[in-house]
């Protein structure tokens, strides 16, 4: 006995057929025991038999387009069956086992294995949320208001909906599944790394006047949303990681090269940024405090460094 499948674009199982003889053939003719429906595959195409050694065999029945072993480029006219790789056929893949093809363990159904992830979810949502809000708490100058906390909150959560929404529709497109519970749970933890940096580097920036986190956040939030799209890339699809792979770190050095351009502009324009974005409470700066002799003296190096630039230089 001899099955035959017929897969589909995303390699999904499209029909199965049953063979009860020793061999079988396909192709688009209607005397085939498999019959494709795709113009490239010749009347009669291929002819699956048991060698002497007992094992499946294809082999080309004089097809004009050739047969090939999954995505390989070169043609082959005798291919020694292996289960789990398809032969592709015209634009066509078909996949040939026997009865003996062990199948995997079942799946578990979705009430018992989608509650993990959804837990997960919210925990992750949450944790976003409250570290969003602790730091709005903490740059509060004015009386608290609910459309200061909600705004932001609901902004951010509409942009992580949308987010994930646009990579479903990717991974429906070119995976056959939507994915949505799994772009999502990408998408927030993406977002968590990057707020736990963000804050981190900003208490970091007031506290002890530390800037460089501050200055290179965007290399870091580059490198985020690189390995984010990498992520939901792998999640559409699993084949080609490699390619997928080279052509994010390719986007991401372009887009940390133009962003490091830019600012080294700004800074020859106007000069350094302020170190502290934020004004957290004073009590959250943990530095050494300096006197009112270091702060005039400070002055003073400034006023000399201007005087010197001023006088002209001597013939």
């Amino acid at each position: 006995m001899i099955w035959v499948e017929v897969l589909s674009r995303y390699r999904d199982v499209a029909t199965r057929f049953r063979i009860d003889g020793s061999e079988a053939y396909i192709g688009r003719g209607y005397d085939n025991d498999v019959i494709v429906d795709d113009p490239y595959v010749a009347a009669r195409h291929v002819r699956v038999f048991r060698d002497t050694a007992g094992r499946l065999v294809a082999v080309d029945a004089g097809s004009k387009n050739g047969m090939f072993l999954g995505r390989e480029r070169a043609r082959r006219d005798r291919i020694v069956v292996d289960p789990e790789h398809p032969i592709r056929i015209g634009h066509t893949y078909v996949r040939i086992r026997d009865t003996a093809h062990a199948v995997p363990l079942e799946r578990l159904a979705g009430a018992q294995r989608r509650i993990w992830p959804v837990v997960t979810a919210v925990l992750l949502g949450a944790a976003i949320l409250g570290i969003e809000a602790l730091f709005l708490w903490l740059i509060q100058t004015n009386e608290p208001r609910v459309a200061t906390y909600l705004t932001p909150l609901l902004t951010l959560t509409g942009w992580v909906l949308a987010w994930t929404a646009v990579w479903t529709v990717v991974c429906r497109v070119f995976y056959g599944q939507s994915g949505f519970l799994q772009n999502l749970l990408i998408a927030l933890t993406g977002l968590l790394v990057f707020s736990l940096y963000r804050e981190f580097t900003q208490f970091a920036a007031f506290a002890f006047t530390w800037p460089v986190g501050v200055n290179y956040d965007y290399a870091a939030e580059s490198i985020v949303v690189a390995v984010v799209c990498f992520f939901h890339l792998r999640e559409a699809g699993r084949s080609h990681l490699v390619q997928k792979g080279v052509a994010v770190a390719a986007l991401l050095a372009i887009a940390i090269a133009v962003q490091t351009v830019q600012r080294s502009e700004a800074v020859s324009d106007f000069g350094p940024q302020n170190t502290a974005r934020r004004l957290l409470p004073p009590a959250l700066h943990l530095g050494p405090v300096r006197g009112e002799g270091d702060f005039f003296a400070e002055i003073e190096r400034l006023k000399a460094g201007l005087d010197s630039d001023r006088t002209p230089a001597r013939p």
